[in-house]
């Protein structure tokens, strides 16, 4: 573990630096998209009216999936992890991170979806491998990239899901066998969802996602209200230490701003291109539109976190409740409980496994959905594809028993080998980006309602496969 966290941790120093740059990029080109774009945003994705294909997914279709990738359990466990580790103030950097990050999501997703391409079922494939194998030509390391995303996802992510719903279910039910029983249940559940695929995924994920975002908010408005140091000490506190961490965490401005960052990137994935692996699969008129969907997608996953957050810090000041998290041996869910518990009541345990179970069971849907699209980019044969689902069952049954911290350091790892691949994709093709959002605004400003993309308004359109 001692190589593994010295290799985490300078690793993101310089994913630090590319994410960054790579967001006030984004920004800067895309003409503050943040605060110009807010109204578009809302408008292709929640009032779309364009009709699903047979064989292809809709843009709200795709929006529920990245939703489910995106709203998992980073947003309950990382906000209390931040602000654990790293005192309030992470929260503000939290949120200064996700507002860089919805132009660079923005800008990753209209890129990923110029170099989708297409499969021969129907419907289309993408993301980073595919954008570097098909789009620049860099096969060799458009296919590490498969693998990155297959280990990172179908190994790493989907162990770490397991084992939060496994440990959710321990807190509200306690019997001999229950290890068992839920792993047999759980893996029953993956595998109805593998034989399902991808298209029974995607309506059960515009039918629970947003249900399941919506009544967290509620749950968690409840408990803010009932807390007793009240909401707003719980806002003041992240902005008093926004530029230092209290004297009872010890550390400095820098460990609050990673801390702040990390939390971020692993709840919402802007900066890293991996969430492009779902959003390259709508099927929509123009790159962009699917770019502003997912840029506001940032944005309602940063709120997730931040009702979280406030529960918490509407409950007790940083002293009590970094004496809690030390006394619960340094884990932030039993915090949560016990933050609930002071709230509402014995029916806290309860109401945190269901939101902890289905919040872990969207992001493993989604994580079948993008380890089956990276390896079609290795290996597109069914013998491949049933290797892959036997894997998969297997991490599943086995993580209802057994834990490895190792395996969320290695995740972390991959995280910053990913915001890798997508430097260099920004690096080579951002331009292209930029010109499919002044082809949009331009066929906007002409009072186009619904604007169509044609590879020809690039400068450069080789390796576009679509958009003739």
């Amino acid at each position: 573990m001692g190589v593994l966290d010295f290799i985490d941790e300078y690793i993101w120093y310089i994913a630090f630096v590319l994410i960054v740059c790579a967001g006030i990029y984004a920004t800067v080109r895309l003409r503050l998209i943040q605060v110009s774009g807010l109204k578009e945003m809302v408008k292709v994705t929640f009032f779309d009216k364009s009709e699903r294909k047979e064989g292809k997914l809709s843009s709200f279709q795709v929006f529920c999936m990245s939703m489910g990738s995106r709203i998992g359990v980073g947003n309950i466990t990382g906000p209390v992890m931040a602000i654990m580790v790293g005192g309030p103030g992470a929260i503000f950097w939290m949120w200064v991170f996700a507002v860089i990050g919805m132009a660079t999501s923005f800008l990753e997703t209209t890129i990923a979806q110029i170099y989708k391409v297409p499969k021969e079922n129907g419907g289309f494939r993408g993301g980073p491998a595919y954008t570097l194998f098909h789009g620049l030509g860099m096969k060799r390391i458009g296919m590490i990239a498969a693998f990155v995303m297959i280990l990172m996802y179908l190994v790493g992510f989907i162990s770490g899901e397991v084992v939060s719903m496994s440990e959710a279910v321990h807190y509200a039910f306690d019997f001999d066998g229950i290890n068992i029983v839920f792993a047999i249940l759980l893996t029953a559940a993956t595998a109805l969802l593998l034989i399902g695929g991808v298209y029974k995924i995607a309506d059960l994920s515009v039918k629970v996602v947003p249900l399941m975002a919506i009544a967290w908010f509620v749950v968690c408005i409840i408990c803010i209200a009932l807390g007793p140091e009240g909401v707003i000490n719980g806002i003041v506190s992240i902005f008093e230490y926004a530029f230092s961490i209290p004297s009872v965490l010890g550390g400095g401005l820098g460990a609050v701003i990673i801390t702040g960052m990390q939390r971020g990137v692993w709840s919402n994935e802007a900066g890293i291109g991996t969430i492009t692996n779902l959003s390259s699969m709508a099927h929509v008129k123009h790159p962009v539109s699917q770019g502003y969907t997912q840029a506001i997608g940032v944005l309602i996953d940063t709120l997730v976190s931040t009702m979280t957050a406030l529960v918490v810090l509407s409950f007790a000041g940083i002293g009590p409740l970094h004496d809690m998290y030390l006394a619960l041996g340094e884990d932030s869910i039993p915090v949560l409980q016990e933050v609930f518990m002071g709230t509402i009541g014995s029916v806290a345990p309860y109401i945190v496994m269901i939101f902890m179970f289905i919040f872990a069971f969207t992001c493993l849907m989604s994580d079948i959905v993008i380890g089956e699209g990276n390896l079609m980019l290795i290996k597109d044969s069914k013998v491949a594809k049933y290797c892959m689902w036997a894997l998969l069952l297997a991490v599943v049954f086995l993580s209802s028993f057994y834990a490895s911290d190792a395996i969320v350091v290695v995740m972390d790892i991959l995280l910053a080998v990913c915001a890798f691949f997508n430097a260099i994709i920004l690096v080579k093709v951002a331009r292209r980006g930029i010109e499919a959002f002044h082809d949009y605004r331009r066929q906007k400003k002409e009072g186009i309602e619904e604007p169509v993309f044609h590879k020809s308004c690039l400068s450069d359109p080789t390796g576009v496969t679509e958009w003739d």
